[in-house]
């Protein structure tokens, strides 16, 4: 069971990780401004600081483990989102959601 939880955990981490970047392409602020935001897994990687290929399985659902709520919390504020935009999407995922991006993934 304990590993079917981390799966479903992953997952809708990453579907709520896709639905902030598709947010902030959307609203991305011209470049060259003091809000400029990351928008591409190589962008957010180099904001956050962390490897592109932890920000790439993070958002792909592939740790094993799950990611740690630092690589998280690093992802969405590279976004220029907060964690608690992360938790309203996260708690409105059904499983439906989840079973389209299994489908699709």
């Amino acid at each position: 069971m304990k590993k079917d939880s981390i799966s479903y955990i992953n997952i809708k981490i990453s579907i709520s990780l896709i639905r902030l970047l598709e947010l902030s392409k959307k609203f991305k602020p011209y470049k060259n401004t003091k809000e400029e935001i990351a928008i591409s897994y190589n962008e957010i990687a180099l904001e956050a600081d962390i490897r592109k290929a932890t920000v790439s399985d993070t958002f792909n659902a592939k740790s094993k483990s799950g990611p740690n709520y630092t690589t998280v919390i690093l992802i969405i504020e590279s976004m220029g989102f907060k964690l608690v935009d992360f938790a309203k999407i996260y708690d409105s995922l059904t499983e439906i959601d989840i079973e389209n991006f299994k489908k699709n993934n």
